[in-house]
């Protein structure tokens, strides 16, 4: 055909032109990946018995080439093949001398190996050869000095541990176990004999953290550490403004007219707010409610309480500090901040250094982040939230619970007494990784009161040590609720976005948590007569209350209700 020119031509040219990688060579000369371009044939040739029978001759041909019927007879044909053969080999090799250093590491010490499930952190390391070392130290060797066993750490989170724990594969200890959601399983070993055996139940060491470690009763968890959280103060700030800080208990409006003044002082002469009279902390709503007596749920928890006049007393203030008077950044204000995610508070440890913030919400664990900054260091306030009349605080703990399936039980067990013994107290106490699960070793500490070389840090120590066996209390933890979320964030969105009013954001909140409660009783067979009683004894409670009678302790379930009726004297214990 005229002006027709073979692919193998242009290819050519293409090559001249462009001596590049393949793909460059494509893009200069586009549409020379086809062996025939589409328009350059037509489709009646293609189809022509000339041309078909030249293109199977051609095939026949090929597949007759010496080659063609032996590929290891191709130039380089077999070095695919034999390096295959060699990495096969390789690994076989590889793998039978794992398995005969295994055996032979085995046969040599036969000791057991128990795991925690605690993540891989430096934190976490430290801690599991500290507990070697404590084993030699208490004698827990053989005649020839060995270990009777030793810990291996491995990383879990809830979900996939839940997983592992239902399916008979978890480790021997357990690390952030939530009990209330674990125990009713039965993948839990029961510890309250041992416990109460060695000192290790709440009793003895912080009553208010028992919701956490105990269900039905029975103990099946013990501390690695605890948090008492309260307002973290830099007192030099205060001083630069000229402002006194804040007293160690307060009121909400002390708060705001403290808060005022420090704002409009830090902010002077400047185009925009700059400073902010605290950090972003919604975790106060929950405390500020219930110094006026609410709670996420009822005495029974079997329903939610969100709907509450304290709950809506707490979270209108905290929306009017937030969006009206700018005490607290908004979700704008926080956008706009660089953000330090290596930090245990996220941006706010950064914000309260450099003079941002004057206080933020967290523990003496902020001192893991403030011990390692670069920008020095600066004089500490610790203080209560602002709250009214039944001071409190929300307990945390991060406890460790041994598996029901462990082979190795009585040797899971004395890891728990070494989280209870002064050498892992004492590890806490000078890494200030929370406050120590055994606060014998802290209240006559000095070294946990004011740490050596550090008297800027004021009473952070003592403060929070003191709020945890005074005034802590745990969040309650529904066992009918399956959900890790109290729904207060949820409900303060909804107002913050003007999606809602207050009343109505928490009746949404309120609504959502009684609907997951309702599909996990119908879902789960064993809640379900558990949840009637308890719906029983909520009808006997609210009688008593409306008749002003007292109630019984022991059919409430709640902490703080527990807590809170015990200070009014509406208990009859």
């Amino acid at each position: 055909m005229a002006g027709f020119r073979r692919p193998a031509d242009r290819n050519r040219r293409a090559e001249r032109q462009c001596p590049y990688d393949r793909k460059q060579r494509l893009r200069a000369a586009p549409g020379t990946h086809r062996r025939m371009p589409r328009e350059a044939v037509p489709l009646d040739r293609l189809r022509s018995p000339e041309l078909q029978g030249r293109r199977q001759a051609g095939l026949r041909a090929q597949r007759n080439r010496p080659e063609t019927r032996n590929p290891r007879n191709r130039p380089g044909a077999g070095e695919p093949f034999e390096m295959k053969r060699l990495f096969a080999g390789i690994a076989v090799l590889l793998a039978l001398a794992s398995a005969a250093t295994v055996m032979s590491l085995r046969s040599r010490s036969g000791r057991p190996e128990i795991v925690w499930t605690a993540g891989l952190s430096q934190d976490r390391v430290e801690q599991a050869a500290l507990f070697h070392e404590w084993l030699r130290n208490e004698g827990y060797v053989d005649e020839n000095g060995e270990l009777l066993f030793t810990l291996r750490l491995e990383a879990a989170d809830n979900q996939s541990t839940l997983i592992q724990a239902v399916s008979g594969v978890a480790g021997d200890l357990i690390d952030h176990v939530p009990v209330s959601r674990f125990a009713p399983m039965g993948v839990l070993e029961d510890i309250t004999e041992f416990a109460a055996e060695n000192g290790l139940d709440p009793a003895r060491n912080y009553p208010g953290a028992a919701s956490l470690l105990t269900s039905g009763g029975r103990q099946y968890a013990f501390p690695c550490n605890l948090a008492a959280r309260g307002l973290l103060v830099n007192l030099d700030t205060f001083v630069e403004y000229g402002v006194e800080p804040p007293p160690e208990e307060w009121t909400p409006e002390e708060f705001e007219r403290i808060g005022l003044e420090f704002t409009r002082r830090a902010n002077a002469g400047k185009a925009r707010q700059e400073v902010f009279f605290a950090g972003p902390m919604p975790g106060m709503i929950l405390p500020l409610a219930r110094s006026l007596g609410g709670d996420v749920f009822n005495e029974t928890m079997t329903a939610s309480a969100l709907a509450s006049p304290a709950f809506e007393k707490a979270l209108s203030l905290y929306c009017r500090w937030s969006g009206e008077l700018k005490l607290i950044p908004d979700a704008s204000d926080i956008a706009s901040e660089s953000a330090d995610s290596s930090s245990a508070n996220g941006e706010a440890t950064p914000q309260l250094m450099r003079g941002r913030y004057g206080m933020i919400l967290t523990g003496r664990y902020v001192n893991m982040d403030l011990r390692r900054s670069p920008r020095g260091t600066f004089r500490y306030g610790f203080v209560q939230f602002p709250e009214y009349g039944f001071k409190n605080t929300e307990l945390t703990v991060r406890c460790t619970s041994i598996y029901k399936g462990s082979k190795h039980k009585e040797f899971a067990k004395i890891f728990l007494k070494f989280l209870a013994g002064r050498d892992y107290n004492e590890l806490l106490i000078r890494s200030s990784d929370g406050l120590p699960p055994n606060p014998a070793w802290a209240k006559e500490n000095p070294a946990f009161h004011t740490p050596p070389e550090r008297p800027f840090e004021g009473k952070l120590h003592t403060n929070e040590l003191k709020w945890a066996l005074a005034i802590g209390i745990p969040e309650s933890r529904s066992p009918f609720y399956p959900l890790n979320d109290n729904k207060i964030n949820y409900a303060r969105q909804k107002v913050e976005n003007k999606l809602a009013s207050v009343p109505e954001a928490l009746r949404l909140a309120a609504d959502a948590i009684d609907h997951s409660i309702r599909a996990a009783v119908e879902g789960t067979p064993s809640l379900r007569e558990p949840y009637r009683q308890a719906c029983e004894l909520q009808k006997k409670i609210d009688a008593r209350k409306a008749a002003g009678e007292k109630i019984p302790a022991a059919w409430i379930s709640n902490p703080f209700f527990l807590s809170y009726y015990r200070s009014k004297g509406m208990l009859a214990e």
